[in-house]
């Protein structure tokens, strides 16, 4: 199944995106076995978690529904796979970071500890303005040696810093692609503005997944990062978690690298007017046993191509 991923690319980390071939394809299998020019498929990737953020990796194909534009479609194909990740790690290290700095560096290398042996990723972290500090590489031990000796300190470019790092991404040679950001703010520093971010996290083939710090209800700041971080993950199909004391960082960054190499692929074919080339909603909702509550992380719609 990885090599199919390989050959395909661009598929998966569009969220939704074409491939023409005939659906031959059963429960927990999707085929590629016969090509048609006359057909497209639409994927679908889904991440689903329970009430305490442990990933759901049981789920069948009948108990899930995709609504695209509102409207509901037929699943032809359905399959949950570990593919190789290209992940891009921002870490906030301002000021308000110093006395969490080690919590924090202890959660990445949960994240690093996590990945697998195709896997790559890169590491930005940002303070009063972002810095790339590695550059897209295989050797992920390269990723946490920088933050032993990092200090924190300065304002929050919290904006700057996922820019740079959805640029960083047209950089990744893997299917799927994921950045993961940590924050304990909002911004205060940055030359980019929330709804430039918006846009370019909206025509990006990245799935945000983000750790907002938020320890006090007081702080106008962090409540402001809280908004920001959750707002993209949704709209990108990620996972946002809170973390109300920061010794709790490395179990929720394990969580969350769960979550990140593992999930369904949900495949349907839409109807005539996708190729208007219109932005569409897409909704996906999942039918749990009694009393599971579930929730389901998919990207909220797309620009068909």
């Amino acid at each position: 199944m990885k090599g199919w991923w390989m050959m395909r690319a661009s598929m998966l980390m569009l969220a939704v995106a074409f491939l023409a071939f005939s659906a031959d394809a059963r429960d927990g299998d999707v085929r590629s076995s016969t090509h048609r020019v006359d057909s497209r498929l639409v994927l679908v990737p889904v991440t689903v978690t329970d009430r305490n953020g442990k990933t759901v990796t049981d789920l069948k194909r009948e108990q899930f529904q995709v609504l695209d534009n509102s409207a509901p479609v037929d699943i032809v194909s359905f399959g949950r796979e570990e593919a190789p990740v290209s992940l891009g790690i921002v870490l906030d290290l301002s000021g308000s970071m110093r006395a969490k700095r080690n919590q924090a560096v202890s959660a990445i290398r949960e994240i690093v500890n996590a990945a697998g042996p195709q896997d790559e990723a890169f590491l930005v972290t940002f303070s009063s303005a972002p810095a790339m500090r590695v550059e897209f590489t295989s050797d992920l031990d390269a990723i946490v040696h920088p933050l032993y000796m990092a200090g924190a300190r300065g304002s929050t470019a919290l904006v700057d810093a996922m820019y740079m790092g959805l640029q960083q991404m047209k950089r990744a040679r893997n299917p799927r692609r994921a950045l993961i950001v940590l924050s304990d703010g909002g911004d205060n520093n940055s030359r980019y503005t929330e709804a430039e971010l918006s846009s370019f996290a909206l025509e990006s083939n990245t799935q945000i997944y983000s750790i907002s710090i938020h320890e006090s209800a007081t702080n106008v700041e962090e409540q402001a990062g809280v908004f920001l971080l959750s707002k993209l993950s949704e709209t990108t199909g990620g996972l946002h978690f809170i973390v109300r004391d920061r010794r709790d960082l490395p179990e929720i960054a394990a969580r969350l690298a769960t979550a990140v190499n593992n999930l369904y692929v949900i495949g349907y074919r839409p109807s005539e007017e996708f190729l208007s080339g219109k932005w569409r909603s897409l909704k996906v909702k999942v039918e749990s046993a009694a009393g599971q509550r579930l929730r389901v992380a998919s990207r909220t719609g797309y620009f068909p191509d």
